[in-house]
């Protein structure tokens, strides 16, 4: 009996080992001002299975095939162009588009933003509205009845359905009103761990569906004509692998969702595919001297990359602001690219000095 009750007591502290694993997100962990996260597309047919979920579980997506890469990029809602349209400490924007519609006429969009609000009731990431420029004029259209993006605590296993409503501003000068409104379901169905071409980490996978219906009104100037109305479905679904420090999914599959019916439009990841050289931003620099040498990215979670002449051995230090060495090393070459592993430095502002004979180049960086 003694031997059971010692197995029972045993499991049950296994258990909670591997419970403590799973990661738990807030609105800590959403993106927020100065937030610059690159991500990197894939081709669809490389993915293989990404329906299959459980705890403690192995998602291994390291072996698909990388395309074009690009960043997303958030600011204070007060270092936009819509900084009093969009009022608050926890508003963010997110430039879409510089240019929407070209000068067609006297009509142009430009200077497009979304913008999100950390907010505490309820405890959520919201979508809160859009900025554009309409010809020159700052337009704000928001979100009357605001969408959920994320409820927090959010963890496994976690179920919540929310509402929206969002409804463009109509002008005199495009007649035109798009209304969008339904309801959100979002479900956490697996957490363990994700791999990409950019690393591994811990995570829990969600999936959410927006279940919305949208309608466009056009009132032409015809004396006597009601407005037009054309309303569709669109129901629109994402898988998400979400991690403590990605701030955007580590991994995602978005897509279409007709019926029963799935159809992926969007597969990427975060970050870029370590395994190719050079990374991302690095391609086509061409370095003559030490004072065209660069560091990407800037800041930094683990690996600075930097662009360097051919042919040559580097030394390099890191200092803190104090002026104390905390890392000196060799770098790591592969033709002109070079690279660093700070990750076991604490975060804050740094100096890297880089010397290759008699030559040398200090720059800042900072860890995050």
């Amino acid at each position: 009996m003694k031997k059971i009750y010692f197995v029972l007591i045993f499991s049950i502290v296994i258990i909670s080992l591997h419970a403590q694993t799973t990661p738990t997100l807030s609105n800590n962990n959403m993106p927020g001002s100065g937030d610059t996260l690159r991500y990197t597309n894939i081709q669809m047919n490389s993915v293989g299975n990404y329906t299959q979920t459980g705890t403690n579980y192995n998602w291994d997506f390291s072996t698909v095939v990388s395309t074009t890469s690009d960043i997303r990029e958030f600011k204070s809602a007060l270092q936009t162009p819509y900084a009093f349209l969009f009022l608050g400490f926890n508003e963010y924007g997110e430039k879409i588009a510089d240019t929407l519609v070209a000068g067609t006429g006297s009509i142009s969009i430009t200077k497009y933003y979304n913008f999100y609000k950390k907010q505490t009731s309820p405890n959520a990431f919201v979508a809160d509205g859009v900025g554009m420029n309409i010809s020159g004029v700052p337009v704000p259209s928001y979100y009357s009845d605001k969408d959920e993006l994320y409820m927090f605590p959010l963890t496994y296993p976690k179920y919540d359905s929310t509402t929206f409503k969002f409804s463009s501003l109509s002008t005199t000068i495009i007649p035109i009103t798009y209304t969008k409104a339904g309801y959100r379901v979002t479900r956490v169905d697996g957490w363990g761990t994700v791999k990409t071409p950019y690393g591994t980490d811990n995570c829990i996978r969600l999936i959410t569906t927006q279940y919305s219906k949208d309608t466009t009104k056009v009132t032409l100037p015809i004396p006597g004509l009601p407005p037009i109305k054309i309303g569709i479905q669109n129901n629109v679904r994402s898988y998400q692998w979400m991690t403590l420090n990605s701030k955007i999914p580590y991994f995602e599959v978005t897509g279409n969702l007709i019926g029963a019916n799935f159809t992926p439009t969007q597969i990427r990841y975060r970050g870029y595919n370590k395994v190719i050289i050079p990374p991302p931003n690095s391609v086509g620099l061409n370095v003559t001297d030490m004072s065209s040498l660069e560091l990407y990215p800037n800041p930094v979670a683990d690996k600075i990359w930097l662009n360097v002449l051919e042919n040559k051995d580097y030394e390099l230090e890191v200092f803190n602001l104090e002026g104390k060495l905390v890392k000196s090393d060799k770098l790591e070459t592969f033709g002109n690219i070079g690279s660093v592993d700070v990750s076991g430095i604490s975060q804050g502002l740094y100096h890297l000095k880089i010397k290759t004979g008699t030559e040398e180049k200090s720059i800042k960086f900072i860890k995050q």
